[in-house]
């Protein structure tokens, strides 16, 4: 019996909770005084339980009135000319979109007897479009000081609140010619506050901007990667590659990877498409002998590596890659070459792998020429080739460097 007692009188005082809440926030609005505060209060009491669907969403909107109210204090002292918190004058302003954005959510969900009733949806659209430009401008104020996490909470609310039902009438999507930038602000702030999903949220319509869609497009795909989505980020590689083909990330990430999935012959293939589209580029030619040494086609590897010291005499790559095609000829002319010294044929072998070996010889020491801190990439290769060409001097000095 006593139970009973205690749990009624408990459920008979917890809308009075409610009540004594709201009403203690609406003297604090009125007053101006102790608003932070009162806001947090309010927020608290709305995700409680026993806290009613209309109560709720009267919770919203008195804390956004808070932070309105917060906002116009800081409005006063601009425009008295007093020393004011901009960080605070911007941030009470997203607080009131996030507070009305939820009060109108609630207000979205049937109540407890099942009905739908927007109530503060016209008066809140009425505050938030006198707001909506500063939103804006409250996201380039932090992305101007590098504080890229709380100018992408602003430039993500401007953009997202465009579709949000309250704005319904305005039909920003077409009319608002500042939402590609605002999309595009936001995909870099993002990226830089390693918000991931926040790039890849804004990319298609940060593409619209015209502000370097390519960097979009990359950021995208090392957005992918971060969150260990391969499948999604070699999808936006081909994307890119094919509305961006000038910019080398997509082509040479995506390059990677098909040689790395073993995916050569669409690996050679997109390399000689990119060759058909610029043949002086030296990073198609260099992909393409990539390619070919992996297929163990040397000979036209050899000429790739040609094609691209043409473009570029000290593309230091293309010369390594000429090299090493070179000895793997001579190595593979090794082992099928005659052995017999009575047969004419052993003295002709021995001098094409004497040719192989010379022929290599050049572009690894261009090699070592251009990297003469890089033992380790050209050092084994000249010591097998100055070993084979008897070179006793050249040998001896690699042999002295390598670590044994």
């Amino acid at each position: 019996m006593r139970r009973t007692v205690f749990l009624m009188l408990l459920l008979l005082t917890l809308p009075a909770c409610a009540a004594s809440v709201l009403r203690s926030a609406r003297e604090s609005i009125k007053k101006g005084a102790n608003l932070a505060g009162t806001e947090k209060t309010l927020l608290a009491e709305a995700v409680k339980p026993s806290t009613t669907h209309a109560d709720q969403a009267e919770c919203y909107r008195l804390a956004a009135e808070c932070n309105r109210k917060l906002h116009a204090q800081q409005n006063v002292k601009l425009y008295l000319k007093q020393q004011f918190d901009t960080v605070q004058f911007y941030a009470t302003l997203l607080n009131v979109f996030k507070q009305l954005e939820l009060c109108d959510s609630v207000e979205q969900q049937p109540d407890e007897k099942g009905r739908v009733r927007i109530n503060n949806r016209k008066k809140s659209r009425e505050i938030l479009l006198s707001y909506r430009r500063n939103l804006y401008n409250g996201g380039v104020f932090h992305y101007r000081k590098q504080a890229h996490a709380q100018a992408f909470s602003y430039f993500d609310r401007y953009v997202g609140c465009a579709s949000h039902p309250i704005f319904t009438p305005d039909s920003f999507a077409t009319t608002d010619s500042l939402l590609p930038r605002a999309a595009y602000l936001a995909v870099v702030s993002a990226f830089q506050a390693k918000q991931y999903q926040g790039v890849i949220r804004h990319a298609n319509l940060a593409r619209t901007a015209g502000l370097q869609r390519h960097l979009v497009q990359e950021y995208l795909c090392r957005s992918y990667e971060a969150l260990g989505d391969s499948l999604s980020r070699v999808d936006a590689l081909w994307q890119g590659l094919r509305s961006d083909a000038s910019h080398p990330y997509f082509f040479s990430n995506l390059q990677d990877y098909l040689v790395q999935s073993g995916q050569l012959d669409k690996a050679l293939a997109v390399a000689d498409s990119m060759i058909q589209t610029d043949s002086r580029n030296p990073l198609y030619w260099y992909a393409r002998s990539l390619v070919l040494l992996k297929q163990e086609r040397d000979r036209e590897a050899i000429d790739a590596c040609d094609s691209c010291i043409v473009c570029d005499s000290n593309y230091v790559d293309a010369y390594y890659n000429k090299g090493i095609a070179s000895l793997n000829l001579a190595v593979v002319y090794t082992e099928q070459a005659c052995t017999d010294l009575s047969n004419p044929k052993c003295l002709r072998d021995q001098q094409i792998i004497r040719s192989l070996y010379t022929l290599a010889k050049l572009p690894m020491e261009k090699v070592r020429q251009l990297e003469p801190d890089n033992v380790g990439r050209w050092g084994p290769p000249l010591y097998r080739i100055y070993l084979h060409l008897n070179m006793g001097r050249e040998f001896d000095e690699i042999d002295r460097l390598l670590p044994h």
